[in-house]
């Protein structure tokens, strides 16, 4: 690693937790510093960057021009925070008046996993709804008749505030037997869900949440399909962090890896339990499975390399927006993970043909 890679992950550790602040840390230049500004932007981590740089000696600090820069970014993610926070009470209050029961996914409701909810990095906002594909449906175009839809949700661009989606279920696995073993889960899972209300801090209203149990096996695979579809950034893994922090009982541990058997992402969870014990400092026992340092090694490769949902990767061609390049680009993209995952790869490429015959055929696209 570089320095201001080397410097980043201390100052994470710091933030979270997991180092103490007067841990050696490499005197930077301001060109370094600068790069580590970019890098903690890259993965989407300013917010959480910034708790650690404050903990730090005088002389350990940034360029003032640097850490101004950074508390301006910052305080603009509080205000985001705030606006979000207001949007996604107001949503949850419209689809209870029109007959929808509904849980945030991820996002703001996640977001009140961290010390400071505020500094995490916002994104949209994804709203899984209590009713049929078909009634879902027919509410939307109500608003937006033209949309189309993919399996698990449909966008519903009404808000100037955030881009929303709607959920029909949470998320899907490209295995059709596995599929179908999560989609059983949610619809036992959903009872506990849609009671599952919490009060966002700072704000004067209410939203529901998946569980703890839930997020544990819902988080774990939004990371799985951004890994292999567009790229993954550290902010999920913090997220991810945040929520083993919680702890678990024993047998809900053994539940969860029985899960993780049954839907066929057992390697690739022991990959993310190596970064959350050797990269964030995670207590062992607080990890769910074994970890396996060479799988975790490659995940951690392909983390920095991409960032954030592959925004920075160059191996995707992005300049042409959706043309035959960018498909192309994706699926050489995934044939690089065949060797170390080629049942994930196989499985991802046969859903992704089903779902396009499937959305052709019902007319969701």
């Amino acid at each position: 690693m570089s320095k201001p890679e080397a410097t980043f992950f201390t100052l994470l550790r710091i933030a979270l937790g997991t180092s103490r602040p007067n841990e050696s840390i490499s005197l930077l230049t301001e060109q370094e510093w600068e790069e580590l500004y970019s890098l903690s932007k890259k993965q989407t981590l300013t917010g959480v960057i910034l708790e650690g740089i404050k903990q730090l000696d005088t002389d350990q600090m940034p360029p003032k021009r640097v850490l101004l820069k950074w508390f301006t970014n910052v305080e603009r993610i509080k205000e985001k925070n705030k606006e979000l926070n207001q949007t996604a009470i107001k949503v949850t209050a419209k689809f209870k008046k029109d007959g929808f029961r509904s849980a945030i996914l991820k996002g703001q409701g996640v977001a009140q996993y961290y010390p400071d909810p505020s500094i995490r990095i916002p994104g949209d906002i994804d709203i899984w709804l209590d009713g049929t594909r078909e009634s879902i449906l027919q509410y939307v175009r109500k608003y937006c008749p033209n949309v189309g839809a993919r399996y698990h949700h449909v966008d519903f661009p009404v808000m100037k505030q955030a881009d929303i989606e709607v959920h029909f279920t949470p998320t899907w696995m490209n295995s059709f037997s596995g599929n179908k073993y999560l989609q059983n889960l949610f619809d036992n899972w959903k009872k506990d869900v849609f009671e599952h209300q919490i009060k966002l801090r700072e704000c004067d209203g209410y939203i529901c949440t998946p569980t703890d149990k839930m997020n544990r096996i819902y988080l774990l695979i939004h990371i799985y399909h951004h890994f292999f579809d567009e790229g993954i950034g550290l902010r999920q893994l913090t997220d991810y962090f945040y929520l083993l922090k919680r702890g678990c009982s024993e047998t809900e541990k053994k539940e969860f890896q029985s899960i993780v058997e049954k839907l066929g992402i057992k390697k690739f969870t022991q990959a993310l339990m190596y970064i959350m014990h050797e990269t964030l400092g995670l207590e062992k026992e607080l990890l769910l499975l074994e970890p396996n340092e060479k799988d975790g090694h490659f995940l951690l490769q392909e983390i920095l390399i991409t960032g954030n949902f592959g925004h920075t990767d160059k191996r995707i061609n992005r300049k042409n927006g959706k043309t035959f390049l960018f498909y192309w680009s994706k699926f050489t993209h995934k044939i690089h993970f065949f060797s170390s995952y080629p049942n994930d790869i196989l499985n991802n490429i046969s859903f992704w043909i089903w779902q396009y015959f499937w959305r052709k055929k019902n007319g969701y696209m």
